[in-house]
């Protein structure tokens, strides 16, 4: 018998079979079968716990026994333990947040390490989040996860408000605090609207307010300078730009401002929301559910699921520039952003308007079995204007005298124009739409 201490009260002991039984249930789950990596470690480490040694449960001797890394591996360069340990997190708290689980043997990861810890379930019944329109507003809190895994933002909902570090504001960056008070602003905003009618928005973002389960909201890194040409992969006529990006846990601006547009859209239609960053988003990952995807040139994801469309994201290295590649017109470069120039003299005052594009895309991808919208402008006053579109009912009624907004199964292409003046994004503008 191994003792445990319980979630509330005194500890109490569990039997390795009745773990062992939880242990299977956990990772025959539909939720667990779908990624490989993360029933190898939960197994791992439980069988470890159970032999007696937890104490041997380190990074480095995961990363050798379940991932098969030489033992010399440098766990500063190579993160597979902890972004699968970020991964196994996430499926824990998902298949525990079903109510045919909640009465069930619980099992997690002790904060800090990757040693498993096993509780009764809790006594008092799981608190309900409350849907946009309620007489309570809802509360967010935005942490960074332990040490002991790759950072990641996680979401927690009716919990009182926590304090938030912003962690870097250089440029165009912000900190996730930020995007906290621009969220319980929109929510608030979106869910009053919500009570009174179903717009042409609503009717967009219908495959992803559908879908059963959460929708995993992948936002890209702060770009560490424009793209760089690859080769052309397979059959595919244009190369796929190998996207250069920085580590800081910071994301662009205008990203941030179109993240808390589509986390305060999905919200208040009670949709439950996990955040990642595209760098930590697997293919496992892409297939648990619907997604969406900010970022154009700073999110690997948004490239590589939109090359086989009419509208892609490309690279013209001769030209110096990026641009939305259609391929009924493939040699022309009508919306495209130069990549040679001081971006920080672009749309000044004193200075000529310049003209940012963007590119959303709904997408019923066949490869993953779920809807994907992708968000993303060639340069960052795009991606807020393609947010602004998004999140606007006169706007978007536009987009559905020409778009099918209703039907799930086709893909839908908006390509859109800003023009910049000191530094602000202005309306958007809608150049073209596509229905596949």
């Amino acid at each position: 018998m191994l003792k445990y201490e319980a979630t509330d009260g005194p500890s109490v002991e569990f039997s390795a079979e009745a773990i062992r039984q939880q242990l299977d249930l956990l990772v025959q789950d539909q939720g667990f079968r779908s990624s490989k990596r993360s029933v190898q470690f939960l197994t791992y480490v439980v069988e470890q716990t159970l032999k007696g040694s937890a104490d041997q449960i380190k990074e480095r001797t995961i990363g050798v026994e379940v991932f098969g890394r030489e033992p010399s591996y440098d766990t500063n360069v190579d993160h597979v333990v902890r972004t699968a340990a970020v991964e196994l997190r996430k499926r824990l708290a998902t298949y525990y947040d079903e109510e045919r689980h909640r009465s069930e043997l619980r099992m997690s990861l002790v904060p800090g390490s990757y040693i498993p810890r096993f509780t009764l379930p809790p006594q008092a019944p799981p608190v309900v989040s409350k849907v946009a329109g309620s007489s309570e507003a809802a509360h967010f809190s935005f942490q960074i996860s332990p040490h002991d895994v790759e950072p990641e933002v996680a979401v927690a909902q009716d919990l009182p408000p926590a304090p938030v570090n912003l962690l870097s504001r250089m440029g165009l960056r912000v900190g996730f605090g930020v995007v906290a008070l621009l969220i319980l602003v929109l929510t608030a905003g979106y869910g009053y609207a919500r009570l009174h009618s179903r717009n042409d928005s609503d009717l967009f973002w219908m495959p992803v307010l559908e879908s059963p389960g959460s929708v995993l909201l992948a936002v890209g890194n702060v770009p560490n300078g424009p793209p760089t040409p690859s080769a052309p992969e397979g059959d595919q006529g244009t190369s796929i730009p190998i996207v250069h990006k920085t580590s800081a846990l910071t994301v662009p601006f205008s990203d941030a401002v179109t993240f808390a547009h589509v986390f305060a859209i999905l919200q208040s239609h009670g949709k439950k929301v996990i955040i990642r960053k595209e760098g930590l988003t697997s293919f496992s990952d892409l297939r648990e559910g619907p997604v969406v995807l900010i970022g154009a040139f700073n999110n690997e994801w948004s490239l590589r699921l939109t090359r086989q469309l009419q509208y892609t994201l490309a690279l013209d290295d001769q030209r110096h520039v990026i641009y939305i590649r259609d391929a009924k017109n493939p040699t022309a470069r009508n919306w495209s952003w130069a990549t040679d120039q001081a971006t920080g003299q672009q749309g000044r005052a004193d200075g000529p308007a310049v003209q940012d594009y963007a590119l959303i895309s709904r997408i019923w991808n066949s490869e993953t079995g779920h809807v994907v919208i992708i968000i993303g402008g060639l340069y960052t006053y795009g991606t807020e204007a393609a947010g602004e579109l998004l999140s606007d009912a006169q706007l978007m009624r536009e987009v559905a005298k020409v778009a099918p907004l209703a039907d799930p199964h086709r893909n839908l292409q908006i390509v859109l124009g800003t023009t910049v003046t000191d530094n602000t994004p202005g309306p958007p503008r809608v150049l073209a739409v596509s229905a596949e």
